[in-house]
């Protein structure tokens, strides 16, 4: 077994964190799901599949390696356990994952539409717009796939019919990265009423006759 104070700290980390989500609205009931990356190790943690958060014990939390055998927990992991091991595997930076059900963000992605860099946090956080991911079936490699590929370099990214997807340094970055996500969404919804939202001004250019 790898270092286990770091793996007990992941798991720490990452049953904070699916709670916080749940506080902060993020999610409701069993939805979305969280990790963290051992460091050091080719180990994942990540919340478990069908478990309330508000129920979650630091022992329900589960141990996968990166080629996705159960190392420790005393349930199955989140479905969405594939998902998250193609992201660390694309992106070695990544640290932390979070994959929510917000409100305003899914709405963006069920009308089909990507996030325009309409923010300077979004864009220094997030690094760009919110791209929408092709539609995938829940916890399938199809969805892991087109995860990875709406991604790319950035920190989140929509889910088409499904939700968000934030990634960061420290699962605290990935948070702090959802809800980026879900104020950048709220406002581009309600842009839309008052006329439409107009992309922040160094990258006009880039924007310049596309339809947002």
């Amino acid at each position: 077994m790898a270092n286990e104070e770091l793996i007990l700290e992941a798991m720490k980390e990452v049953l904070i964190t699916g709670q916080e989500m749940a506080r902060r609205g993020l999610v409701a009931g069993t939805s979305g799901n969280c990790s963290v990356r051992v460091p050091e190790t080719d180990l994942v943690v990540i919340t478990p599949t069908s478990l309330e958060y508000e129920l979650m014990l630091h022992e329900d939390i589960c141990v996968i390696g990166m080629s996705g055998e159960q190392v420790k927990g005393r349930h199955k992991p989140s479905i969405e356990i594939n998902m998250h091991l193609a992201i660390y595997e694309a992106r070695p930076e990544v640290g932390g994952i979070v994959h929510t059900h917000q409100t305003m963000g899914t709405a963006v992605a069920v009308a089909g539409k990507a996030i325009p860099p309409i923010l300077e946090e979004q864009v220094f956080s997030l690094l760009g717009a919110v791209d929408l991911a092709e539609y995938g079936a829940p916890g399938s490699a199809e969805l892991a796939r087109n995860t990875v590929e709406a991604l790319g370099f950035k920190n989140a990214c929509l889910l088409a019919h499904h939700g968000v997807v934030a990634v960061g340094q420290k699962i605290r970055n990935a948070l702090h990265n959802a809800e980026i996500v879900e104020r950048a969404a709220s406002i581009y919804i309600m842009s839309n009423i008052l006329g439409g939202p107009k992309v922040v001004p160094f990258m006009a250019a880039e924007y310049e006759g596309k339809d947002l």
